[in-house]
Protein backbone atom coordinates (compact mmCIF):
# COMPACT_ATOMS: atom_id res chain seq x y z
CA UNK A 1 0.00 0.00 0.00
CA UNK A 2 1.33 3.37 -0.81
CA UNK A 3 2.05 5.75 1.81
CA UNK A 4 0.95 9.28 1.48
CA UNK A 5 3.78 11.74 0.44
CA UNK A 6 4.57 13.62 3.89
CA UNK A 7 6.46 15.66 2.19
CA UNK A 8 3.51 17.78 0.06
CA UNK A 9 3.11 21.19 1.33
CA UNK A 10 -0.07 21.88 2.20
CA UNK A 11 -2.21 25.09 1.05
CA UNK A 12 -3.13 27.18 4.36
CA UNK A 13 -5.71 30.45 4.34
CA UNK A 14 -2.24 32.92 3.86
CA UNK A 15 -1.31 31.03 0.72
CA UNK A 16 -4.48 31.40 -0.95
CA UNK A 17 -5.31 34.72 -0.11
CA UNK A 18 -1.75 35.68 -1.19
CA UNK A 19 -2.56 33.91 -4.65
CA UNK A 20 -5.90 35.78 -5.13
CA UNK A 21 -4.50 38.92 -4.49
CA UNK A 22 -1.77 38.61 -7.16
CA UNK A 23 -3.93 37.56 -9.55
CA UNK A 24 -6.19 40.86 -8.66
CA UNK A 25 -3.30 43.00 -9.22
CA UNK A 26 -2.56 41.45 -12.62
CA UNK A 27 -5.92 41.64 -13.34
CA UNK A 28 -6.02 45.41 -12.38
CA UNK A 29 -3.10 45.87 -15.18
CA UNK A 30 -4.32 43.98 -17.68
CA UNK A 31 -7.51 46.26 -17.61
CA UNK A 32 -5.95 49.88 -17.22
CA UNK A 33 -2.72 49.32 -19.56
CA UNK A 34 -4.23 47.30 -22.53
CA UNK A 35 -7.03 46.91 -24.81
CA UNK A 36 -8.56 44.05 -22.76
CA UNK A 37 -10.34 46.45 -20.21
CA UNK A 38 -11.66 49.16 -22.85
CA UNK A 39 -15.16 47.95 -23.75
CA UNK A 40 -15.59 47.26 -19.38
CA UNK A 41 -14.60 51.18 -19.73
CA UNK A 42 -17.13 52.08 -22.49
CA UNK A 43 -19.80 50.21 -20.57
CA UNK A 44 -19.32 51.55 -17.28
CA UNK A 45 -19.12 55.43 -18.34
CA UNK A 46 -22.11 54.91 -20.05
CA UNK A 47 -24.08 53.43 -17.10
CA UNK A 48 -22.66 56.80 -15.09
CA UNK A 49 -24.37 58.73 -17.81
CA UNK A 50 -27.61 56.77 -17.85
CA UNK A 51 -27.76 57.11 -14.41
CA UNK A 52 -30.87 59.23 -13.48
CA UNK A 53 -30.06 58.99 -9.07
CA UNK A 54 -28.73 62.00 -9.60
CA UNK A 55 -30.44 65.03 -11.42
CA UNK A 56 -27.03 66.92 -12.14
CA UNK A 57 -25.87 63.61 -14.18
CA UNK A 58 -28.62 63.16 -15.85
CA UNK A 59 -28.92 66.72 -16.90
CA UNK A 60 -25.26 66.76 -17.81
CA UNK A 61 -25.70 63.84 -20.47
CA UNK A 62 -28.89 65.60 -21.76
CA UNK A 63 -25.97 68.48 -22.48
CA UNK A 64 -24.11 66.32 -24.27
CA UNK A 65 -26.57 65.04 -26.10
CA UNK A 66 -27.90 68.31 -27.51
CA UNK A 67 -24.35 69.40 -27.94
CA UNK A 68 -23.41 66.57 -29.83
CA UNK A 69 -20.85 65.48 -27.58
CA UNK A 70 -21.90 62.21 -26.22
CA UNK A 71 -20.31 59.45 -28.72
CA UNK A 72 -21.76 56.40 -26.67
CA UNK A 73 -24.74 54.70 -28.17
CA UNK A 74 -27.91 55.16 -26.51
CA UNK A 75 -29.90 52.42 -25.59
CA UNK A 76 -32.75 52.00 -27.22
CA UNK A 77 -36.73 52.27 -25.43
CA UNK A 78 -38.97 49.17 -25.10
CA UNK A 79 -40.41 48.33 -27.82
CA UNK A 80 -43.50 48.63 -26.93
CA UNK A 81 -43.07 52.57 -27.07
CA UNK A 82 -43.24 52.64 -30.75
CA UNK A 83 -45.61 55.32 -30.58
CA UNK A 84 -44.49 57.04 -27.34
CA UNK A 85 -44.63 60.73 -27.46
CA UNK A 86 -43.73 62.09 -23.86
CA UNK A 87 -46.41 65.10 -23.46
CA UNK A 88 -49.04 62.97 -25.21
CA UNK A 89 -49.05 60.28 -22.31
CA UNK A 90 -52.22 58.24 -22.67
CA UNK A 91 -51.80 57.55 -19.05
CA UNK A 92 -50.40 60.35 -17.12
CA UNK A 93 -53.41 62.21 -18.97
CA UNK A 94 -56.32 60.12 -18.17
CA UNK A 95 -55.61 61.03 -14.33
CA UNK A 96 -56.42 64.49 -15.29
CA UNK A 97 -59.68 66.97 -15.46
CA UNK A 98 -61.87 66.55 -18.72
CA UNK A 99 -63.22 69.58 -18.07
CA UNK A 100 -63.09 71.65 -21.52
CA UNK A 101 -60.98 68.60 -22.85
CA UNK A 102 -58.47 69.48 -20.49
CA UNK A 103 -56.92 65.65 -20.28
CA UNK A 104 -56.28 66.01 -23.92
CA UNK A 105 -54.13 68.89 -24.28
CA UNK A 106 -50.51 68.59 -24.20
CA UNK A 107 -48.80 67.59 -20.45
CA UNK A 108 -45.16 67.40 -20.24
CA UNK A 109 -43.88 65.28 -17.79
CA UNK A 110 -41.05 67.06 -15.65
CA UNK A 111 -37.24 66.49 -17.48
CA UNK A 112 -36.08 64.44 -14.15
CA UNK A 113 -39.02 62.36 -15.45
CA UNK A 114 -38.24 61.70 -19.12
CA UNK A 115 -36.84 58.50 -20.43
CA UNK A 116 -33.06 58.64 -21.93
CA UNK A 117 -33.56 56.43 -24.25
CA UNK A 118 -34.29 56.32 -28.48
CA UNK A 119 -38.06 55.66 -29.65
CA UNK A 120 -37.90 52.28 -31.88
CA UNK A 121 -38.69 52.27 -35.21
CA UNK A 122 -41.99 50.23 -36.24
CA UNK A 123 -40.89 46.02 -36.95
CA UNK A 124 -40.27 45.50 -40.75
CA UNK A 125 -39.68 50.03 -40.78
CA UNK A 126 -38.68 51.75 -44.35
CA UNK A 127 -37.60 54.39 -46.02
CA UNK A 128 -40.17 57.01 -45.83
CA UNK A 129 -41.87 57.45 -49.59
CA UNK A 130 -40.96 60.65 -50.56
CA UNK A 131 -42.48 63.97 -51.17
CA UNK A 132 -44.44 64.31 -53.56
CA UNK A 133 -45.79 60.98 -53.99
CA UNK A 134 -45.87 61.18 -50.30
CA UNK A 135 -48.72 62.81 -50.24
CA UNK A 136 -51.20 59.98 -51.67
CA UNK A 137 -49.64 57.11 -49.69
CA UNK A 138 -46.93 55.78 -46.98
CA UNK A 139 -45.51 52.76 -46.08
CA UNK A 140 -48.16 50.86 -44.13
CA UNK A 141 -45.30 49.24 -41.99
CA UNK A 142 -43.88 52.65 -40.95
CA UNK A 143 -47.46 53.37 -39.70
CA UNK A 144 -49.42 50.16 -38.94
CA UNK A 145 -52.32 51.21 -37.30
CA UNK A 146 -55.23 50.48 -39.47
CA UNK A 147 -57.93 52.01 -36.92
CA UNK A 148 -58.82 55.63 -38.97
CA UNK A 149 -58.90 53.48 -42.08
CA UNK A 150 -61.51 51.00 -41.08
CA UNK A 151 -63.08 53.80 -39.10
CA UNK A 152 -62.95 56.74 -41.61
CA UNK A 153 -62.60 54.35 -44.49
CA UNK A 154 -66.49 55.26 -46.14
CA UNK A 155 -65.35 59.33 -45.78
CA UNK A 156 -62.08 59.16 -48.08
CA UNK A 157 -59.18 59.67 -45.46
CA UNK A 158 -57.31 56.50 -46.26
CA UNK A 159 -57.29 53.00 -46.66
CA UNK A 160 -54.89 50.10 -47.33
CA UNK A 161 -53.81 48.92 -50.47
CA UNK A 162 -50.99 46.35 -50.41
CA UNK A 163 -47.58 47.17 -48.72
CA UNK A 164 -49.34 50.96 -48.68
CA UNK A 165 -51.83 53.22 -46.97
CA UNK A 166 -53.15 55.26 -49.46
CA UNK A 167 -54.96 58.42 -49.42
CA UNK A 168 -57.75 59.23 -51.77
CA UNK A 169 -57.63 63.17 -50.54
CA UNK A 170 -60.89 63.17 -48.20
CA UNK A 171 -62.00 64.27 -44.78
CA UNK A 172 -65.66 64.23 -42.24
CA UNK A 173 -66.76 67.00 -44.21
CA UNK A 174 -65.94 66.22 -48.18
CA UNK A 175 -65.38 62.26 -48.72
CA UNK A 176 -65.01 63.44 -52.50
CA UNK A 177 -61.81 64.33 -51.83
CA UNK A 178 -60.18 68.03 -50.75
CA UNK A 179 -59.56 69.00 -54.17
CA UNK A 180 -63.12 69.46 -55.15
CA UNK A 181 -63.97 71.00 -51.84
CA UNK A 182 -60.81 73.21 -52.06
CA UNK A 183 -62.81 74.40 -55.96
CA UNK A 184 -65.64 75.19 -53.76
CA UNK A 185 -63.99 77.56 -51.57
CA UNK A 186 -63.10 79.53 -54.30
CA UNK A 187 -66.23 81.17 -54.90
CA UNK A 188 -65.66 82.58 -51.31
CA UNK A 189 -62.05 83.62 -51.37
CA UNK A 190 -59.11 84.30 -53.81
CA UNK A 191 -57.07 80.43 -53.54
CA UNK A 192 -54.96 81.54 -56.32
CA UNK A 193 -53.02 84.83 -56.61
CA UNK A 194 -51.00 84.79 -53.73
CA UNK A 195 -53.25 86.54 -51.59
CA UNK A 196 -53.62 84.08 -49.05
CA UNK A 197 -49.67 82.31 -48.25
CA UNK A 198 -50.58 80.84 -44.68
CA UNK A 199 -53.56 78.91 -43.47
CA UNK A 200 -54.13 77.16 -39.97
CA UNK A 201 -56.43 73.94 -40.27
CA UNK A 202 -58.06 72.84 -37.05
CA UNK A 203 -58.59 69.50 -36.22
CA UNK A 204 -57.13 68.70 -39.53
CA UNK A 205 -57.34 64.48 -39.15
CA UNK A 206 -54.78 63.03 -41.46
CA UNK A 207 -54.18 66.39 -42.94
CA UNK A 208 -55.27 65.61 -46.71
CA UNK A 209 -57.00 69.61 -46.84
CA UNK A 210 -53.26 71.42 -45.56
CA UNK A 211 -51.55 68.72 -47.98
CA UNK A 212 -53.56 69.54 -50.98
CA UNK A 213 -53.23 73.71 -50.55
CA UNK A 214 -49.75 72.92 -51.26
CA UNK A 215 -50.23 72.81 -54.93
CA UNK A 216 -52.26 76.29 -54.82
CA UNK A 217 -48.89 78.07 -52.98
CA UNK A 218 -50.47 78.01 -49.38
CA UNK A 219 -48.52 76.55 -47.15
CA UNK A 220 -51.03 75.13 -44.00
CA UNK A 221 -50.00 74.06 -40.23
CA UNK A 222 -52.46 71.40 -39.33
CA UNK A 223 -53.35 70.43 -36.36
CA UNK A 224 -55.34 67.92 -34.21
CA UNK A 225 -55.49 66.06 -30.83
CA UNK A 226 -54.43 62.65 -30.07
CA UNK A 227 -57.69 60.74 -29.64
CA UNK A 228 -59.43 56.41 -29.63
CA UNK A 229 -57.73 56.98 -33.56
CA UNK A 230 -54.08 56.79 -31.90
CA UNK A 231 -52.11 60.55 -32.92
CA UNK A 232 -53.74 61.01 -36.56
CA UNK A 233 -51.01 63.80 -36.81
CA UNK A 234 -48.35 60.88 -37.32
CA UNK A 235 -49.94 60.02 -40.70
CA UNK A 236 -49.59 63.58 -41.48
CA UNK A 237 -45.47 63.84 -40.28
CA UNK A 238 -45.13 60.79 -42.76
CA UNK A 239 -46.65 62.05 -45.31
CA UNK A 240 -44.47 65.15 -45.19
CA UNK A 241 -47.37 68.04 -44.32
CA UNK A 242 -46.64 70.27 -41.82
CA UNK A 243 -48.72 69.65 -38.43
CA UNK A 244 -48.03 69.32 -34.44
CA UNK A 245 -50.31 67.84 -31.83
CA UNK A 246 -52.96 69.95 -30.12
CA UNK A 247 -55.89 69.90 -28.47
CA UNK A 248 -57.85 73.71 -28.91
CA UNK A 249 -59.50 73.72 -25.04
CA UNK A 250 -58.10 75.93 -22.32
CA UNK A 251 -54.77 77.17 -23.78
CA UNK A 252 -54.40 79.81 -26.27
CA UNK A 253 -52.70 79.11 -29.81
CA UNK A 254 -48.91 80.04 -29.16
CA UNK A 255 -48.70 82.15 -32.78
CA UNK A 256 -48.91 86.08 -32.69
CA UNK A 257 -51.77 87.96 -34.59
CA UNK A 258 -51.76 87.93 -38.19
CA UNK A 259 -49.92 84.85 -38.27
CA UNK A 260 -51.84 82.95 -40.70
CA UNK A 261 -54.37 84.60 -43.48
CA UNK A 262 -57.36 82.26 -42.76
CA UNK A 263 -57.84 79.33 -40.37
CA UNK A 264 -59.91 76.57 -41.42
CA UNK A 265 -62.33 73.90 -39.44
CA UNK A 266 -64.65 71.99 -41.25
CA UNK A 267 -66.10 70.03 -38.56
CA UNK A 268 -64.13 71.96 -35.33
CA UNK A 269 -66.62 70.38 -32.47
CA UNK A 270 -65.29 73.51 -30.76
CA UNK A 271 -67.34 75.56 -28.79
CA UNK A 272 -65.97 78.82 -29.15
CA UNK A 273 -68.61 80.77 -27.76
CA UNK A 274 -69.28 78.78 -24.61
CA UNK A 275 -66.25 80.29 -22.27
Amino acid sequence: MAQPNRNARQWKFLDIFTAMFFSLVLLFFLLVFTPFGDPLADSGRQALLLSTSDPKQRHRFVSLVELGEHRQPIDPCPPDSVDHMPCEDPKRNSQLSRYMNFYRERHCPLPDEMPLCLIPPPLDYKIPVQWPESLHKVWHSNMPHNKIATRKGHQGWMKEEGPYFIFPGGGTMFPDGALPYIDKLRRFMPIKGGIIRTALDMGCGVASFGGSLLAEGILTLSFAPRDSHKAQIQFALERGIPAFVLMFGTRRLPFPAFAFDFIHCSRCLIPFAAY
